[in-house]
């Protein structure tokens, strides 16, 4: 069902991105900028939220979804064009990207 495989992919970016917020933390320097670790949270909070509404079966859930395809776009650009993106920071971006690409299934036009 599309609903399962958008709950997967949201769960997988939510994890995803709190790990490599951890990574960016250690690393320090521009990995750790604010805005830069600001987006991932946002993306890692969206995700866990929308997947939350999924699993309820709340009928809000399309325009979440919405919302966040926007963000992990958003948040694949930032980890895939961040200066020194390494493995982690790719397989963020990539995990991003499908969920956005799940989450637009699920949302309805606006």
């Amino acid at each position: 069902m599309d609903m399962d495989r958008c709950i997967a992919a949201c769960l997988d970016c939510h994890r995803t991105c709190l790990a490599t917020i951890q990574h960016c933390l250690g690393l320090g320097g521009h990995h750790a900028a604010a805005g830069h670790i600001r987006l991932m949270m946002d993306c890692a909070q969206i995700c866990a939220t929308s997947a939350d509404f999924m699993i309820r079966g709340s009928e809000h859930h399309p325009h979440l979804c919405a919302e966040c395809a926007e963000i992990c776009r958003q948040c694949a650009a930032d980890c895939e064009g961040h200066p020194g993106s390494d493995a982690a920071m790719q397989a963020c971006a990539a995990a991003c990207r499908a969920c956005a690409e799940e989450c637009g299934t699920m949302a309805r036009p606006r």
